[in-house]
């Protein structure tokens, strides 16, 4: 990768660079696509495409059982502060 093709990349992404950034940068990338070209001479004939690890078959989940209204209102009893149906909490967040 050229000082030149990096220039342009940075600039892409609204970054700036100086010279010897630039050479770090390129000195990097050297060893990145030579460890790359490593990766693309593994012989993979044998080798079949993999999406996901592990075989799924999703029949472990429950039904969805709808609230019982009685044990909303006990929880509602317990809670400090409770408007309607809700519980009412202290704003976490400025």
């Amino acid at each position: 990768m050229t000082t030149e093709q990096l220039k342009q990349l940075a600039n892409d992404i609204m970054l700036d660079f100086g010279a010897e950034e630039l050479e770090k940068l390129k000195n990097e990338f050297d060893v990145i696509l030579k460890q790359m070209d490593l990766v693309q001479k593994i012989d993979t004939t044998n080798v079949h495409s993999m999406h996901f690890p592990y075989n799924l078959t999703v029949d472990y989940l429950r039904e969805d059982v709808e609230p019982i209204a009685e044990q909303q209102k006990d929880i509602l009893a317990l809670a400090p502060v409770a408007e309607g149906d809700y519980i009412v909490i202290n704003k976490v967040v400025k």
